[in-house]
């Protein structure tokens, strides 16, 4: 119970710091935290990669997606199944004409593409969203679990799994419980470092 109440309470802290944040100082730490995974060796090696369309203030991917298409990377996007809670999948786009209003208004593939299971997905770089994260990996959502059972299992694959964040959404410890899914790395507009041991190549 203590770890549900912590993060209910993380959740409510920065949503409203996202809020608050002007929109050019968004903007720019969006771009600035964005520019770090494009210059980084493990981006400009990945032939597949995933990202997510942001909603509610999160931090933009818009650098990164049309800089996948120019470098004709395949490139995935999330799509909810609707009527499962927590259930989703990934699909391959081509740009975005690919895409339309989805679930909870975000813009994801059209249900015409054919999405892709979590056994049968391997990114090799999947940038993730969250409410916060720490320097260990570990990742506050906004509570659906969309990602955490959608990559599961994944500890010690050749993924990626990357939380894109701004620097105020970093903490010491976010609140985890044993089946939270770990970031292997983590980017904001200031430091883009693997978590854990690992380092940033």
């Amino acid at each position: 119970m203590a770890v549900s109440l912590d993060k209910a309470a993380l959740r409510r802290k920065m949503r409203q710091l996202r809020h608050d944040q002007p929109r050019e100082a968004a903007l720019e730490r969006s771009a600035g935290a964005q520019a770090l995974i494009l210059f980084s060796s493990l981006w400009q090696k990945a032939r597949t990669v995933a990202l997510y369309m942001p909603i509610q203030g999160e931090i933009g991917t818009d650098l990164l997606f049309r800089d996948a298409i120019a470098r004709r990377k395949e490139l995935y996007l999330p799509r909810v199944v609707p009527g499962r809670r927590g259930a989703m999948f990934f699909v391959r786009v081509s740009g975005p004409e690919d895409l339309v209003s989805g679930a909870y208004g975000i813009m994801e593939p059209k249900p015409s593409l054919k999405g892709v299971g979590g056994a049968d997905f391997h990114p090799d770089f999947a940038v993730v969203p969250g409410l916060a994260f720490d320097w260990r990996g570990r990742r506050l959502g906004f509570g659906g679990g969309y990602y955490d059972r959608f990559f599961a299992g994944r500890t010690g694959s050749a993924c990626a799994l990357v939380g894109l964040c701004y620097d105020f959404q970093t903490v010491g410890q976010v609140p985890a419980a044993p089946w939270d899914v770990r970031m292997t790395h983590v980017c904001t507009e200031t430091r883009f470092s693997a978590t854990e041991q690992d380092c940033v190549q």
